[in-house]
């Protein structure tokens, strides 16, 4: 009785696991990227902080904090999750005939949003033409990232 129960169960699990890697390994390449994209957000999130210290002294400002980390931590998880989902609707929800790639709009989709991002902190906080450009259109992310108002910045 004991020997055919840990029989069921391990075949009921070497199913649900079956089934978790059908869904999940053809969404890996597409994971793997947005992560790297990501990465580069959090790295020029801290370079931000970085120029935002040297130019308030404030040297707390350009610290590596763990609350940002598990920020991005979040973000990553809000992406696979979003990634998952992509790939169970393409499977079960979409006609076989539909020839849009649901999983790649959305990978690309979270890329252009990284992309983003990394140009709005490259260009906050910095006295270079193209910077002073490009925040016409993009948002001056100085005030959210390191909790110093703009208007300090701009006094000094």
């Amino acid at each position: 009785m004991n020997h055919d129960l840990v029989m069921a169960v391990r075949t009921i699990m070497a199913a649900v696991g079956g089934a978790f890697l059908s869904i999940t390994i053809p969404v890996l390449p597409y994971a793997a990227v947005c992560s790297l994209m990501v990465a580069a957000d959090t790295f020029t999130a801290w370079r931000l902080g970085r120029r935002v210290a040297r130019r308030t002294g404030r040297a707390a400002a350009g610290k590596f904090q763990s609350c940002r980390m598990g920020a991005a931590l979040g973000t990553l998880g809000r992406i696979y999750g979003l990634l998952l989902l992509a790939a169970a609707v393409r499977r079960v929800i979409l006609l076989p005939d539909v020839t849009i790639d649901i999983v790649r709009a959305c990978a690309a989709a979270v890329c252009l949003w990284q992309a983003l991002s990394m140009l709005e902190n490259e260009a906050s906080c910095s006295g270079a033409l193209w910077a002073r450009i490009a925040r016409r259109w993009l948002i001056d992310k100085t005030e959210r990232h390191t909790g110093i108002s703009l208007d300090e910045l701009h006094r000094d």
